[in-house]
């Protein structure tokens, strides 16, 4: 693995951590306003590593539509990311499950656009260049990745193994 697709992979991880972190901000619409901002910011360090032109005017309209056009079977997690957000309005037990539902939603998007642009950076492509349809079906693919993973975390580890590969 080259050093580049290594760093790359550490600011990834790095902003899946903070955007979950950005999840519990309690306060609605706050909450996905700092989760888009630390995406944001992930691809412009991304961009950095690969030594490309950042515009932030692109990336926010391409983040957003990479988000908000997935399909039928990934846009339940966009709902219940947008739903978890709201529900936090909703005294004492809207606060509990969005604080619960929001940070995992966010990692799990965040690490999965990183995974995308790395991707497409890897493979020569730029932000002028990065086309959201084209990579929908790999963004709907690390997407599940991204949740088998965190769903994995949350389980003991199987007897004997101990410890876990760390993925990107």
């Amino acid at each position: 693995m080259t050093e580049r697709l290594n760093q790359a992979k550490s600011v990834v991880n790095r902003y899946a951590m903070l955007s979950g972190g950005a999840g519990l901000i309690p306060v609605p619409l706050a909450d996905v306003a700092a989760i888009t901002a630390i995406q944001v910011k992930m691809i412009a360090d991304l961009a950095k590593v690969y030594e490309l032109e950042f515009k932030k005017d692109r990336v926010k309209s391409v983040v957003a539509s990479l988000l908000g056009g997935f399909a039928p079977t990934a846009a339940a997690g966009v709902a219940t990311g947008a739903a978890a957000s709201y529900v936090k309005s909703v005294p004492i037990a809207g606060t509990i499950i969005g604080t619960i539902t929001l940070p995992a939603f966010a990692y799990v998007a965040t690490r999965a656009v990183g995974r995308v642009f790395t991707t497409h950076f890897e493979s020569g492509g730029t932000l002028l260049n990065f086309n959201p349809e084209a990579v929908r079906a790999q963004f709907e693919a690390e997407v599940q990745k991204a949740a088998d993973e965190k769903a994995a975390d949350k389980k003991p580890a199987a007897s004997g193994t101990g410890s876990k590969a760390a993925t990107a």
